[in-house]
């Protein structure tokens, strides 16, 4: 660890998750065609966490997603279908409900409405969108604008890729009379073009995310309340081979909700090859906290009976191990082990787990 924290200066944040990203095509071929898609994702993930702001829990289960797709232009693409989520140990389905999206695509633009490219396809550090959301809250609906361009920098053989995605996900209504609030998050996370400077390749990173909860006329006690996220940084990346990369991330990160405000410092390393990933994280939070973020980064408890609790800072050192298998073309494998030492209670915690991603495009 020691080792791999100095040389993170000559070192994507935290890991590579694109193994387990959805991916979608369009066919010509297939104009005026009803087509079959399915997607689904079995998992088991362990926290073995012992302090007062994240608890500890084992997830174990799986989803399914089979939808019916149509095309009627090149550009647009119709999908219907449903989705079912088991819960191992626990009776019956966890969740079971209709999906539908609308996506247009124009160039390296998509438009999507109705169900989103979700959770880790936003790209967003852990800090602030949790890896975890993957298993816990797979479905968003809203709108979302996409582009995405690969290619090579300059005259070179160097690839590279630029990332833009924004949304708004509704994630619960309300209407006037009634007692609850309405809950609507949205984000952007950019990932500029490359540049070379020397045999580096250095990229500008963006994040930023509201949620809120509030709603007009309504008859509810809770407060309305509108949380801000930003994140700001760099990424210096060293091809070592056309195999195997080592990368940094180093982020500024701010939370505000008037009158509160936190910051953060999020240092990220690691070295990838198609197979494995091994990756250093250093988190240093003050007063921190972001809705959708991993709880081990927030300062603000989310523990079961500490809904009191808060640490001034959070200053977390994890260590990230991934083992990556493609089996068939469609089927992916991930195997993720993280454990992390919590600096400011001097606790070592650690987390397991395993993914099966199949999508049948």
């Amino acid at each position: 660890m020691t080792i791999l924290l100095a040389t993170s200066l000559k070192l994507q944040a935290q890991t590579n998750t694109t193994s387990l990203e959805d991916s979608y095509s369009y066919n010509r071929s297939k104009l005026g065609k009803v087509q079959f898609r399915f997607s689904a994702l079995s998992y088991v993930r362990n926290n073995e966490y012992f302090n007062y702001i994240a608890d500890g829990y084992t997830l174990f289960g799986t989803y399914i997603n089979p939808r019916i797709s149509y095309q009627p232009h090149e550009k647009v693409q119709l999908e219907l279908g449903g989705f079912a989520r088991k819960d191992f140990g626990a009776k019956g389905l966890k969740d079971l409900e209709p999906t539908f999206t609308v996506r247009i695509k124009q160039n390296n633009w998509q438009f999507l409405i109705g169900n989103l490219d979700a959770n880790i396809n936003h790209r967003m550090i852990e800090p602030m969108l949790s890896f975890e959301r993957l298993v816990t809250n797979p479905l968003e609906r809203g709108i979302q604008v996409k582009y995405n361009k690969t290619g090579t920098i300059g005259k070179t053989d160097i690839k590279d890729e630029t990332f833009f995605d924004s949304w708004i996900d509704m994630q619960q209504s309300t209407s006037p009379g009634q007692t609850r609030q309405e809950y609507i998050w949205g984000g952007t996370s950019f990932i500029s073009p490359g540049v070379m400077v020397k045999s580096f390749k250095l990229k500008g990173l963006v994040q930023g995310s509201i949620y809120h909860m509030g709603g007009q006329n309504i008859q509810s006690t809770q407060p309305v309340r509108t949380l801000f996220n930003s994140a700001v940084g760099v990424r210096v990346q060293k091809e070592l081979t056309k195999t195997q990369t080592l990368t940094a991330d180093n982020y500024y990160v701010s939370y505000y909700e008037s009158p509160f405000q936190g910051s953060a410092y999020y240092l990220n390393s690691y070295w990838q090859n198609p197979k494995y990933q091994v990756g250093v994280s250093y988190w240093f939070g003050h007063f921190f906290n972001s809705p959708m973020g991993n709880d081990l980064f927030q300062s603000y408890s989310r523990k079961f009976g500490y809904s009191d609790w808060y640490e001034a800072y959070r200053s977390i050192l994890v260590l990230r191990l991934v083992r990556d298998w493609k089996v068939i073309d469609g089927l992916n494998v991930s195997l993720r082990v993280e454990p992390h030492y919590d600096v400011q209670n001097g606790k070592f915690e650690h987390s397991e787990g395993l993914y099966v991603k199949y999508q049948l495009p």
